[in-house]
């Protein structure tokens, strides 16, 4: 007996719920329709299909759950099961079930599908989206053609593109989404997506009520660090007001912490509330009960054998009578992330080797304002490091890998080994040091831990172009540096990638070229030369030559040959961030019908040499990342020494010509650098810097050379190459344009022999993709130049301010422009230095 097609139950989903149309909107279940003699048991014979073609009925059926053969109640259960599992599966847009035919006690359904609609083209439109941004929301949203339209889809966008705004201020940001069929594919539907991002909405107040002890503005300060009220002058720019919820809410736990940090224990929020004023912005009050005011009484330890409690006590800190900093306490110890330099308690046990070790403080009891704390300790065995594995190294060769690394198996698990192993491999040029990871799994059954490191490789090969314009003059670099060199296989033509790579050494190429200068170079370097510690061999080769001509046309020639060898080794002593450099400089100058500055006397045509010890003791912790440290300094101290020849000599130096006096120079130079980086807001870096350098001779007679001075300002370009001068960056001002003190003509054409140089420099983050790092910054510096020491006056500095921008490129290192004022005059000045524009590639300010 057959029936025509009733619907029996239809659970049917519009296909269009996208758009502005909402889920109860789009979504709808109708009552089962039926006859009376449709109503009632029977055995699921099979099924139809219709509406859709690349499911096959059994593929529908087994979506379903349904078997052939098994018994349905017509209405029942198991058939709306069957309509909600395949609504579940988001691929259908409509689903909907008929009776196609009944035979006693048998059944055959028919089910109507039809498939979701897939996005075509995507376009976001408001104030403020362009090309970039559009695109930008594309991809972020995962919006590309062909993806299937689900309510998921449309309702996770809804959510997370506001989200995005919201989190910039546009607390009432939303979307809107219109939708047309396709023009070339009318299965497909195109989305024109409206971002209606509204006004920015500040906090106008944070009032706090209940607080007898801390200040409203303290509190503001200490505890509400995400959540700002609005502010005007730098402290409205470095930390914008913006109503996040979720930052709300982590910054009343920051409330409840700093009181417990000054010693209210009992400290609460009774109650706070949030609402938007009639200027639409945002006012918060938080009701506080403070509580009182608890000291620390006596301090126990248990379960220590390892250390004596006597040094656990030095170590924590705090003894009876100071005041019970709860927060402090518990870093102190090691909970809640311990201190950042690993000076706690539960660092000290994982950096020997002691990782399964449990610390816990407890408040064991309170008498009247004091809490007796104990700290207890199982510490468990000492843990070894088993598999140590790494990946994602394509072209650098597994043993340069290998000898960077400090977790070596066999070894004690030390905590201190994992970050400064992430440290190394960060700073290498060959991997990219923002997807440096790791993966590390304890076994706690035999006290051992694997590790594996993820790498990814990032091209270290650079065609160098370096670059410096200032004082109307250009003078650029064209050369090839190898920073994955391998000089092994060099003669080996199969490993030519275009040159032979894997072995971390490096070697340079340069060229380089001004209006009347030009110098070319080559050098290599070994950074681990004889394979148990850190040791870098480096070799150099420099000749340069400087050519004018003078007024009556004559040729001024000036021919400079360099070269050096060193060794640079990491030391262990005072800690193994420090390094030791010593090296050997061959120079030799030959001047014709160039003019140099010997004293009171000018000479043309002569020659000198210069051979030097160079010692440089440095500290180098700035990291992570070596093109943006965010943490971190690095400091360092130099001397470039000579001979002292005149100590061994009976030469009259009052009859020698000043040629004669210095074939052979004889100088000492120090120099002093410290560069320090801290996070100050959010992602801003501040860099610190200063630095100081001096020299003089070792017999009053001869003084310090004209040679090896120091010049300050502009660029600094091409350091000490530029006929034996040393350049010393000062943005605001041409290249080698200043002196300092009260100065006389010959101070002004022959350099000075001290120098200071301070620097305060703001960083933000723009970029931090393999592809291209990018920073601005804003700077402010001041230095100086003196010809001796009455005349030195650190204080006395030629300053200036700025903005820049930084552009790191694998290929071609980095690109710099800043933009400087230059608040004071020069030497052959009268005004204010002024704007000054300074481009730069490969230079370091």
């Amino acid at each position: 007996m057959k029936f025509r097609l009733l619907p029996i139950i239809m659970f049917a989903a519009s296909a269009h719920f996208y758009g502005q149309v909402t889920p109860q909107d789009s979504t709808k279940v109708n009552s089962a329709v039926h006859a009376e003699n449709e109503a009632g048991t029977y055995t699921l014979k099979d099924i139809v299909v219709d509406g859709v073609k690349k499911y096959t009925p059994a593929q529908i059926l087994r979506f379903t759950g349904l078997t052939k053969g098994e018994v349905v109640d017509i209405p029942g259960q198991k058939i709306s099961n069957a309509v909600k599992k395949l609504w579940d599966t988001q691929s259908f847009s409509e689903v909907e079930v008929y009776v196609q035919s009944i035979e006693g006690q048998t059944i055959i359904l028919r089910f109507y599908l039809q498939d979701l609609k897939e996005l075509g083209e995507v376009k976001f439109t408001g104030k403020g989206i362009g090309k970039s941004k559009n695109e930008k929301l594309v991809k972020d949203n995962n919006l590309k053609p062909g993806t299937k339209i689900t309510q998921n889809l449309i309702s996770g966008l809804k959510t997370k593109v506001p989200k995005d705004y919201v989190k910039k201020g546009f607390a009432d940001a939303k979307i809107t989404i219109q939708d047309k069929v396709n023009a070339n594919d009318p299965s497909m539907v195109d989305w024109t997506i409206n971002v209606e991002k509204g006004k920015r909405v500040k906090i106008d107040h944070i009032e706090f009520e209940g607080n007898q002890t801390v200040t409203d503005a303290q509190l503001r300060k200490k505890a509400f660090k995400e959540t700002k009220q609005k502010r005007f002058g730098i402290g409205g720019i470095l930390k914008s007001s913006k109503f996040i919820e979720e930052k709300y809410q982590e910054d009343k736990q920051s409330l409840v912490s700093y009181y417990n940090s000054l010693g209210y224990r009992d400290a609460a929020i009774v109650s706070d509330s949030v609402w938007r004023n009639k200027r639409n912005n945002y006012e918060i009050n938080v009701k506080l009960n403070e509580g009182k005011k608890y000291y620390i009484g006596d301090v126990t330890f248990t379960g220590n054998t390892v250390y004596p409690t006597e040094y656990l006590q030095r170590l924590l800190g705090y003894k009876k009578g100071d005041i019970y900093d709860a927060v402090g306490f518990n870093k102190k110890v090691g909970e809640d992330g311990g201190k950042e330099d690993d000076s706690d308690i539960k660092s000290m046990y994982m950096n020997n080797g002691y990782l399964f070790s449990n610390i816990t403080p407890v408040e064991k009891s309170v008498s009247g304002d004091a809490v007796n704390l104990e700290v207890r300790i199982n510490e468990g065995e000492q843990a070894t490091w088993n598999k140590v594995t790494w990946q994602g190294n394509t072209t650098t060769h597994d043993h340069v890998i290998l000898r960077a690394l400090r977790t070596k198996p066999g070894q004690l698990f030390k905590k201190t080994e994992i970050k400064r192993t992430y440290f190394d491999l960060a700073g290498m040029s060959f991997f990219d040091p923002q997807q440096v990871g790791q993966d590390i799994q304890p076994n706690q059954q035999d006290n051992t831990v694997d590790i594996n490191w993820k790498l990814v490789e990032k091209g270290s090969s650079q065609v160098q172009l370096q670059a410096g314009y200032g004082g109307n003059s250009f003078i650029g670099t064209l050369g090839l540096t190898f920073n994955n060199f391998s000089l092994k296989n060099f003669l080996k033509f199969k490993d030519f990638k275009p040159v032979p790579q894997g072995d971390g050494q490096t070697l340079s190429i340069q060229a380089q070229a001004g209006q009347y200068f030009q110098n070319y170079g080559v050098s290599f370097t070994e950074p681990w030369l004889f394979g148990t510690r850190p040791t870098a061999l480096s070799v150099s080769l420099n000749t340069s030559r400087v050519k004018y001509s003078d007024s009556s046309g004559g040729s001024q020639k000036l021919n400079i040959f360099s070269a050096s060898v060193g060794l640079n080794r990491l030391l262990n002593w005072p800690d193994d961030y420090f390094s030791l450099y010593t090296g050997i400089q061959y120079q030799n100058y030959k001047f014709s019908n160039y003019p140099f500055q010997f004293g009171d006397t000018t000479e043309y045509y002569g020659d000198a040499n210069n051979l030097s010890l160079n010692l440089g003791l440095s500290r180098n912790s700035a990291g992570i990342d070596p093109i943006f440290p965010t943490m971190g300094s690095n400091i360092e101290v130099s001397a470039k020494l000579t001979a002292p020849y005149s100590l061994f000599s009976n030469k009259d130096y009052s009859t020698m010509s000043p040629v004669d006096k210095y074939k052979w120079m004889e100088f000492y130079k120090i120099k002093f650098k410290a560069d320090v980086y801290n996070e100050v807001a959010g992602k801003l870096v501040l860099r610190s810097s200063a630095e100081m350098g001096f020299m003089d001779g070792y017999n009053k007679k001869l003084g310090a050379p004209p040679f090896e001075r120091f010049y300050v300002g502009g660029t600094g370009l091409f350091g000490g190459r530029y006929d034996g001068r040393e350049l010393i960056p000062l943005r605001g001002y041409e290249n080698a344009s200043t002196y300092g003190g009260e100065v006389d003509d010959i101070t002004q054409k022959g350099g000075g022999t001290i120098y200071n140089r301070f620097t305060l420099e703001l960083r933000y983050p723009i970029s931090m993709n393999q592809t291209a790092k990018i920073y601005a910054l804003t700077f402010a510096e001041g230095g100086n130049v003196w010809n001796s020491w009455s005349t030195y006056n650190p204080f006395q500095l030629k300053r200036s301010v700025g903005v820049g921008v930084r552009v790191y490129m694998g290929a071609f290192g980095l690109i710099g422009f800043d933009f400087a004022y230059g608040f004071d005059k020069t030497v052959s000045g009268t005004e204010p230095s002024g704007w000054k524009t300074h481009f730069l590639m490969n230079q370091s300010l």
